[in-house]
């Protein structure tokens, strides 16, 4: 929002403004905010951009699409939505903290399973259904062996290559997810201020020194336990980073002198857009560049790309960006199979009639299935029981 229109008090010959004003509203403002505009659209854009690379993806065209920089890392988009999530649930849960003096562990667990189990588990059943009747014998025991992993959101922890990934693989994000937030709601509940930040810290850190073989000698790449602590995603990480920076107002100004700026949002996006360019791309420095981007979204709603991420076709696919992301590679297959039979299948072609597709089907999802699921977390969020809150939301 422009200060003049929002009632800063503007101080005529001075040129300097004074920050320690525009901060502490802003800070008022983005502690008030129910809805944050922009990550709707960032969701988007995400979203967008893995259906797009898995479009290419398995095809002969796809070395082409290898030899465009920035294009060739849609699969990114994954990482966006974990800074988001991490973002967003941490906000939720320091707030009902600082309201309620407690975080309900319990109610963060039903709101969860809410939001996520009822389409992961429909879209499960009916993979189940299709590579039981479809696939040759060799993808079924694959599937199969994988399966209850699946179904525990454990597969990041078995996947080998005796067992080559295959049918379902996009379930790696999900389980990456809430292995998180098994434990995370427990941590910030029972070790306040710098000490749950100390443990993200330590696991960013880990992962860290692990992406360059440091921590081989005591954790063994191979053993069960180190699967675990280092399946921990650092994108999520930085967002829980983001938030608890964000939610104390002494730290807000000092994000506020940088990303609270009107140009902010821009640079960042030049700044995650610069980090994509190589082939292989430097994650932590991409990670940082996309918590970046995700601060100043919220900062202020009038934010350099608001103009674009606020525009009411883009947020809406964001709204259904989760149901999109669960139904993209099935979409993709029918229209490689349907296209197939008439054309040569090139994924230009592929990519904007999958799109829609994945579009169709997570409207009538969210619509007719998963809106009796989300109705029912309202029970349990004290927040939204005691506020008009409802687009604030993990």
């Amino acid at each position: 929002m422009a200060l003049k229109e929002e009632g800063i008090p503007q101080y005529g010959h001075v040129k300097r403004p004074d920050f320690g004003k525009a901060s502490h509203y802003a800070y008022s403002r983005f502690r008030e905010a129910d809805f944050f505009g922009s990550l709707d659209g960032l969701r988007a854009i995400s979203v967008v951009g893995v259906i797009w690379i898995h479009s290419w993806v398995d095809t002969p065209y796809y070395a082409r699409l290898e030899a465009i920089p920035v294009l060739r890392q849609g699969s990114f988009g994954v990482q966006v939505f974990f800074v988001i999530s991490g973002f967003l649930i941490t906000t939720l849960l320091l707030r009902e903290r600082e309201r309620f003096g407690k975080i309900s562990i319990c109610d963060f667990y039903i709101r969860r399973i809410l939001r996520i189990w009822p389409l992961y588990y429909a879209t499960l059943g009916l993979y189940v259904v299709l590579v039981l009747l479809l696939e040759p014998e060799s993808r079924r025991r694959t599937f199969v062996h994988y399966l209850p992993s699946f179904l525990t959101y454990t597969y990041t922890w078995f996947i080998s290559p005796k067992w080559p990934v295959g049918n379902f693989h996009l379930a790696w994000t999900l389980a990456t997810e809430e292995q998180f937030y098994a434990f995370w709601p427990v941590v910030l509940r029972f070790f306040r201020a710098a000490w749950s930040s100390a443990v993200i810290v330590t696991l960013i850190a880990l992962q860290t020194a692990a992406s360059y073989g440091w921590t081989d000698r005591i954790l063994s790449p191979g053993w069960l336990p180190t699967r675990i602590v280092l399946n921990v995603s650092s994108a999520i990480c930085l967002g829980v980073l983001l938030a608890q920076g964000l939610h104390s107002e002494r730290y807000f100004r000092w994000w506020y002198l940088v990303f609270g700026q009107k140009w902010s949002a821009p640079a960042a996006l030049v700044a995650l857009a610069i980090c994509l360019f190589p082939q292989r791309v430097l994650l932590l420095p991409a990670f940082v560049a996309t918590t970046a981007l995700v601060g100043t979204c919220v900062i202020r709603e009038d934010n350099g790309l608001a103009f674009m991420l606020r525009v009411r076709p883009i947020a809406y696919i964001g709204v259904l960006s989760y149901g999109m992301y669960l139904f993209n590679s099935l979409s993709i297959h029918v229209v490689q199979f349907a296209v197939g039979s008439v054309l040569p299948a090139h994924p230009l072609l592929v990519f904007p009639l999958a799109l829609g597709l994945a579009m169709g089907a997570a409207y009538v999802s969210h619509r007719y299935f998963e809106s009796r699921f989300l109705e029912l977390k309202t029970r349990f969020s004290p927040l939204r029981r005691t506020t008009a809150a409802v687009g604030l939301s993990e």
